[in-house]
């Protein structure tokens, strides 16, 4: 930036005009709360991030906070306590700013000290000011709740709202830092995984978007590719409809002013999205496709999605890679939910299909279950498929007088209870459940035709999810929660750091804390430590074949029970029920 000149003369036309001139009135001298917008050290370590290989950050095992009453205690130093020239001491406070503050020792005869409550960073700001946004940022807490936080905690105001600004930016360049070397590493990875699996055509990536808002009316969306293999986030874009600062100058449009303005603004605005909030996956999806090559030096050549979007149609559009074709494979989950789908809302157009021993909440989410499974077990031939979604469904209307289980799967591991007991010779004693009417039977053998067509299940073949997508969704708007309004620069930290704990676990976080300039105590460092070591415990207990049978079992259960009670109770909440 060049240096401000002051001028006494007026302007005209030999020397610049008052526009290009620096006002006197732009130079501020900075006060005690400005300090607090000191970010050029966070800049200078994420800049330095993005070039190494490695993190690096150090523990200071003499580093930490502790909460204390200051009248309690300090008065009762300034009782016991004696300056070196014998004098007595007090104890009082200066230069507040946030929750940082100058502790004052004065003596009569000797004068007053400060000593800074808390280390200064660049020797201007203070650590807790920064650290106490971070940790409540993370934890999906802004100004207003830090804020109502220090008043039932009876501490001093937080920082003022244009040093918080100053400081969440901050944030997002250091999250943005070390998410950039996360994503970086996990699509090296992936290209290894592919390149000893011999899948050198490229890579297989799932892809899902989620929204601020639900419905079509949301700011701001992000959209996550995922690799298959690696199982970590490889790249992510979020989208805005929004930006304040040009809702602030779009009242002052047609000045000299706002043109100036615009120049310097466009690169940096917020509002990167034009169209409709239902828009905003396929244009992520499409930029991130379009910039593999320059970022990672890698194609997408399969792309897992859903049938919510016409992503995978935008994509083929586009042609990011030119006549080289993203292949689409679906998402089991996904395929199964349409066959839940279908099921309910065929129960509510045909009349007299629902209700006690037809097809009921628990029976649509057996045959989603065995529909899915069906899938699952068969993700090398679509034939097998076939035959095994029919097998479930005649399965379900087999009697002890006419068992129809000659599709189901033989032998005495079967999922079908029926062959079980033929293999262990029990059949004499097996007892079939209440079979399906065939009233339901005939109802839903459309949707079986439908679902059951070569060109779906042909995308299913290779059993691919976007089960880690969904996952991620959730870590984000916990991170930055919908029932909270907040800006761009919110979402950003939250897909950034949700980013870093996906890919590398809690403990990359405390390459965050570094980059901004933040020492890590013992005490931060083994909680990071601790919190990963209990998610993969935590994880591997949820994946065990009983966890899952129990959850399935308590799910069936709670529907199967509401569903009695809506049939006792009738219907007592809808649009107009009440006239």
């Amino acid at each position: 930036m060049s240096e401000k000149v002051y001028n006494t003369k007026k302007g005209n036309r030999t020397t610049p005009s008052r526009a290009s001139r620096s006002r006197i009135s732009n130079r501020k001298l900075p006060n005690r709360h400005s300090f607090e917008s000191d970010t050029e050290g966070v800049s200078r370590l994420a800049k330095k991030l993005k070039t190494t290989h490695e993190y690096e950050f150090e523990i200071d095992a003499t580093f930490g906070y502790r909460i204390l009453n200051f009248v309690t205690v300090f008065g009762m130093l300034s009782q016991i306590l004696k300056c070196q020239c014998g004098g007595s001491v007090t104890f009082s406070e200066s230069c507040v700013r946030g929750l940082g503050f100058k502790l004052v020792v004065l003596c009569q005869k000797c004068g007053s000290t400060s000593i800074d409550s808390s280390p200064l960073i660049n020797g201007h700001a203070y650590d807790i000011n920064r650290r106490v946004t971070f940790a409540m940022r993370i934890i999906g807490i802004g100004r207003q709740g830090i804020t109502k936080f220090c008043a039932f905690m009876c501490f001093p105001k937080p920082v003022f709202q244009k040093s918080y600004d100053a400081i969440v930016k901050s944030i997002v360049t250091a999250t943005d830092a070390v998410k950039s070397k996360c994503l970086q590493k996990a699509a090296e990875e992936e290209k290894q995984i592919c390149t000893e699996k011999v899948q050198l055509e490229g890579l297989t990536v799932s892809g899902d978007g989620s929204w601020r808002k639900r419905g079509f009316s949301s700011l701001y969306g992000f959209a996550s590719l995922i690799g298959w293999y690696s199982g970590k986030v490889i790249d992510i874009c979020v989208k805005s409809k929004y930006c304040k600062e040009c809702e602030h100058w779009g009242k002052k449009k047609d000045t000299t002013e706002y043109e100036e303005w615009h120049a310097l603004h466009e690169e940096y605005c917020n509002a990167n999205h034009n169209g409709s909030a239902g828009k905003m996956e396929p244009d992520a999806m499409v930029e991130m496709f379009s910039r593999s090559e320059s970022l990672y030096n890698v194609r997408y050549a399969y792309y897992i999605g859903d049938g919510d979007s016409k992503t995978h149609k935008s994509i083929q559009d586009a042609k990011p890679y030119g006549d080289f074709p993203v292949i689409k494979k679906e998402c089991i989950g996904h395929v199964q939910k349409r066959l839940g789908t279908r099921l309910r809302n065929l129960k509510k157009e045909v009349k007299n299909l629902g209700g006690r021993g037809k097809l009921t909440g628990k029976l649509i989410d057996e045959l989603s279950v065995y529909y899915g499974l069906a899938i699952r077990r068969n993700t090398d031939s679509v034939e097998n498929m076939r035959k095994e979604i029919y097998a479930t469904l005649n399965h379900k209307i087999s009697t002890d007088e006419k068992p129809q289980h000659d599709r189901c799967p033989a032998g005495a591991d079967s999922w079908c209870s029926w062959q079980r007991a033929k293999a262990s010779q029990t059949l004499e004693m097996y007892t079939h459940k209440p079979a399906m009417p065939f009233l339901v039977f005939n109802a839903v053998q459309k949707i079986y035709e439908d679902l059951t067509r070569e060109e779906l299940l042909s995308r299913c073949l290779g059993g691919f999810t976007q089960n880690a997508n969904e996952s991620l969704n959730s870590v984000v708007w916990s991170i930055a929660p919908k029932a909270i309004s907040s800006g761009k620069a919110v979402v950003d930290i939250a897909t950034n750091v949700a980013v870093i704990t996906y890919n590398g676990g809690f403990s990359s976080l405390l390459d965050v804390v570094s980059t901004l300039e933040l020492k890590i105590s013992p005490e931060l460092h083994n909680y990071a430590m601790e919190i990963d070591q209990h998610r993969v415990r935590a994880a591997n207990r949820s994946s065990s074949i009983n966890r899952k049978s129990t959850r399935k079992d308590l799910t069936a259960l709670r529907k199967e029970t509401d569903e009695l009670n809506s049939n006792v109770e009738g219907q007592l909440y809808g649009a107009g029920i009440a006239e």
